[in-house]
């Protein structure tokens, strides 16, 4: 053990006895199981963690099993609402659903959602269904492959079972952070319809309607089971909710925008309130001139417009008392619509002669600029920044296809299994409003945009910078046209006909991912050992994975043309790989209270190289009341075929002249400048690593109690990713290209510095960053009793603490302590009372959030007032949940939920444009639904 991972047990130990035990440092084993006895729960939970069938495990790994009727129970209607609710799965921006999409690049794609374990991010974490793998979402979150849970029907899922902790030797190399195995249903006999309906209680319609059937048949040889499931849920937008209504600092770039000539103009002019133009209450100057402000948050959706229909059908036949074939299809179609703020257009060259200039407003800029008459501009170009008038709003279709076939027989007793797995995932995005095509845009604000959508050259456009220079060409009525001109006054609201078929795209967008699998394992006994049998399990993998995202051609950024279309970009990627792997496990009983599990995984990736992955666990139980457990391992993660094949994606940044002073001219009190910037693809990549290690106690003093602590460590180095700031600082130290405004080229990796110091583009590179480190303790309380006559009782409580999540981006870079900071709260905790008799269920259930730091760019906190370097704190949350349930007799069920019962508003945050932090928090507000179910 080396003296830093020392360290940090030293650190766990020594924080759990100044807080006083078990309740002072707590994590997450969600034991959200039947009402079981405390040894069936256990026997449960032993299918994951092992590939060596009929073995019982007893608690030797750490798990989390989420059973069916604690699914039901939730409340949820979808997969991604049921894994929010898991401490183990929460912190960082890791885990993410619809609330962060949108039609911009840094957001997530429209209608998908993916899990992450311990903040480490979807990447790190190994997604499978049945015990296999599927294939990612056709398009990427960012420049990161995952595997979209909503293309998996809740009413398919017996359970979901989950490993927070390295598996990389028994499950694949890839499984940084851990497993998580959503099961399907396959044993299910008769027939079931379900209907569900649900809506907030506020005043807007965030209704949600859910309707499933489930079939099922045995004969004397054959299963079959066939799901079909709809859902359908109307968007919540930020305007929706008090808390994330107004911007904290609304935008200065406006739907009336502001003009300079960037020669004779000291300050920047806009329409004023008395001339008809920009509204009192958002008229303002600041330290360029004057703007009119925009509440971007009426406009941006929180959650989705979403609709899917989904079927997963199963068929097992018995060809002999020891063989069976196996089989599974799943498919699932969704829509979606996300919608985002409208997009900005800054330095955008504007004709003097545009036809539409207000007459008070000329006279505004002649004054400014200290001309004698508006013709002193001819020839020169006058710039505006402001914000188109609609905003930038996508849909997403999505055809997701899985297959499953194989075989399972015993031999001897040592049982076999093998099987061809296929997946598929198909992706078509549309624009719907607010994607303007720059170029068009600029020559309609110039007058080279004809009626019939030619252009002539009367300006000559320089897209790259941007800006434009008067050579007198012909205009369209000299070729017998009409000239289209774009009326940037008025806030936008009259335009010339025809106009918007020129400037306006749909952007579409193609993705497409495809998976082939084959595996065979084969476990059972070898010899015996300590008064018990030795066992083992062996297997291989082969798999092909493909990704192609081709966006529209528009959508392409280049050296001439770097922004195609104002503010959006679509991720590009095209890559494929082949893989294989070979495993070998052991279980060794060394006596009746010893068992040690021994496993090591061997893979190779034609693009990546090869890596042997080991893993070491044991389980000790001195009593029969106290068990000991630990275990380590290694990871090793080759970059996803997102990354591996990335092209140019632009996206915004803002300069934190704190973090980077040398791109603030050295001040970093200053305002860095907002970014419109470029990620690129590195061929170069290399592989992640990783290292995981350690130990649990689980506890059993009665028959009725479960107690189980688990301390855990993680540490995982040579990461692909960016990050801005250290880029940045990199950059301006040597490392990549420094130039000038305008001269660095699309696709180069670099910064410009304008003449003042500042820099004001970015063209970020996926690299190898340098490591980050988290650890923690999880606990997990479970208590059966019976009060007599009045039902059975359960509680359960699990919580999360994190003890550090230390990142250093590279060896000069400073270490980011993220542990109680932005986004990563240290305390994510659970309760849950049960209470079931007779006919009658009920649960009552808490969900806590620690509270943390919060993270305002000093512009927000100039706009409120709080002095710069003022520590702001995100104030914790808790969430009440409450079920209750009637069997009336064996075909009809009944049952209502209500989710933040107390109708809580989260936390202000103002380290998010929203106002509220969507990873950990959530802005629905009280959610009542009811649903009816129906046996025969």
């Amino acid at each position: 053990m080396n003296p830093q991972t020392k360290h940090k047990l030293a650190t766990a130990v020594t924080a759990a006895v100044r807080l006083g035990g078990l309740a002072a440092l707590t994590a997450s084993l969600a034991a959200r199981a039947e009402d079981l006895t405390a040894t069936e729960a256990i026997e449960e939970i032993s299918v994951v963690g092992t590939h060596i069938k009929g073995l019982d495990l007893k608690g030797a790994v750490q798990a989390i099993q989420i059973d069916r009727r604690a699914i039901e129970e939730s409340g949820a209607d979808s997969l991604i609402d049921l894994m929010r609710d898991i401490s183990v799965t929460g912190g960082g921006g890791g885990t993410f659903s619809t609330s962060t999409a949108g039609a911009l690049s840094s957001d997530t794609p429209v209608g998908a959602a993916g899990v992450s374990l311990r903040g480490l991010g979807t990447s790190s974490t190994l997604t499978l269904i049945n015990g296999r793998r599927a294939s990612v979402s056709s398009f990427a979150r960012g420049q990161e492959s995952f595997i979209d849970v909503n293309s998996i029907p809740l009413a398919a899922i017996e359970r979901v079972e989950i490993l927070p902790g390295g598996a990389s030797a028994t499950y694949g190399a890839d499984a940084v952070a851990g497993v998580v195995n959503y099961v399907l249903r396959d044993d299910y006999e008769g027939s079931e319809f379900s209907i569900n309906y649900g809506n907030s209680s506020a005043g807007s319609d965030e209704g949600r309607q859910n309707i499933n059937w489930v079939w099922g048949k045995n004969t004397e040889r054959t299963h079959t089971m066939v799901v079909v499931d709809y859902f359908d849920r109307n968007a919540l937008f930020d305007r929706d909710r008090a808390v994330s209504r107004n911007s904290v600092r609304p935008s200065q770039q406006g739907f009336y925008p502001s003009f300079n000539d960037l020669f004779r103009m000291p300050l920047d002019q806009t329409e004023e309130p008395q001339n008809g133009g920009c509204p009192t209450a958002d008229f303002g100057s600041a330290r360029l001139g004057e703007f009119c402000l925009v509440n971007t948050n009426a406009f941006v959706s929180t959650v989705d417009d979403y609709e899917s229909l989904g079927a997963v059908g199963t068929f097992n036949l018995r060809l002999s008392d020891k063989t069976t074939w196996f089989n599974e299809l799943m498919y699932q179609n969704t829509e979606s619509r996300g919608t985002s703020s409208p997009a900005n257009f800054s330095r955008t060259p504007v004709a003097p002669e545009n036809p539409n200039f207000p007459a008070s407003f000329r006279a505004d800029l002649v004054a400014e600029a200290g001309h004698d008459d508006f013709s002193d501009f001819d020839g020169f170009p006058i710039f505006m920044w402001g914000k188109y008038i609609e905003p930038r709003a996508v849909a997403v279709d999505t055809q997701t296809m899985r297959l499953v076939s194989g075989f399972e027989t015993e031999i001897k007793g040592w049982s076999f299994e093998t099987a061809v797995t296929y997946g598929r995932s198909e992706s078509e995005q549309r624009g719907l409003s607010g994607l303007v095509v720059t170029e068009n845009f600029y020559n309609a604000n110039l007058g080279n945009l004809c009626s019939d959508g030619t252009t002539v050259e009367r300006w000559t456009l320089d897209l790259n910078r941007p800006t434009a220079t008067f050579n007198g060409g012909p205009t369209c009525e000299d070729l017998g046209k009409t000239t289209l001109w774009y009326n940037p006054f008025g806030g936008q609201t009259t335009q010339a006909e025809g106009i918007d078929d020129f400037i306006r795209t749909t952007a579409r967008r193609e993705g497409e991912s495809q998976l082939w699998s084959f595996d065979a394992i084969a476990s059972g006994d070898l010899f015996p050992i300590g008064g018990n049998y030795a066992k083992a399990a062996v297997g291989i993998e082969y798999r092909h994975e493909e990704v192609e995202d081709i966006p529209a051609g528009i959508a392409i950024a280049d050296t001439l043309n770097p922004e195609p279309i104002l503010g959006f970009s679509s991720t590009s990627s095209d890559a494929e790989r082949d893989q294989w792997a070979a495993f070998v496990e052991l279980h060794l009983p060394l006596a009746d209270n010893i068992e040690v599990q021994l496993a090591g995984r061997f893979d190779d990736y034609e693009d990546f190289g090869s890596d042997f992955n080991p893993k070491v666990a044991f389980r000790y139980a001195p009593v029969e009341a106290v068990a000991l457990r630990g275990n380590w391992s290694t990871s090793f993660r080759a970059p996803s075929l997102a990354q591996a094949g990335a092209g140019t994606l632009l996206g915004s940044y803002t300069v934190d002249c704190e973090e980077t002073p040398e791109a603030c001219g050295g001040d970093n009190t200053a305002n860095g400048e907002p970014l419109f910037s470029e990620e690129l693809g590195n061929r170069d990549l290399e592989p992640e690593e990783a290292e995981s290690w350690g130990f649990g106690l689980l506890l059993t003093p009665t028959e009725d109690i479960e107690v189980s602590i688990d301390y855990w460590n993680i540490r995982h180095e040579d990461l692909v990713g960016i990050d801005e700031d250290n880029f940045i600082d990199r950059a301006l130290n040597g490392e990549f290209t420094v130039a000038e405004v305008g001269l660095l080229p699309t696709g180069v990796p670099g910064v410009e510095v304008d003449g003042d110091g500042f820099v004001v583009d970015a063209h970020f590179q996926l690299t190898n960053l340098g490591w980050q480190e988290t650890d923690g303790v999880d606990i997990a309380y479970t208590h059966y009793f019976d009060a007599t006559g009045y039902g059975d009782f359960t509680l359960l409580f699990d919580a999360t603490y994190v003890n550090e999540f230390d990142r250093r981006a590279s060896d000069t870079a400073d270490i980011d302590s993220r542990a109680g900071a932005f986004r990563y709260p240290r305390w994510l905790a659970n309760a849950k009372l049960r209470w079931r008799l007779q006919d009658w269920r009920a649960s009552l259930s808490a969900n806590y959030t620690h509270s943390y730091r919060d993270d305002p760019p000093n512009r927000i906190l100039d706009t409120l007032g709080i002095p710069r370097g003022t520590e702001v704190t995100v104030s914790s949350w808790t969430l009440w949940n409450m079920n209750l349930s009637y069997e009336f007799d064996d075909h009809n069920y009944l049952q209502l939920n209500v989710d933040n019962l107390f109708d809580r508003e989260p936390p202000r945050v103002l380290g998010s444009s929203a106002n509220v932090d969507h990873i950990n928090h959530d802005s629905l507000g009280r959610f009542i639904s009811l649903r009816y179910t129906y046996s025969f």
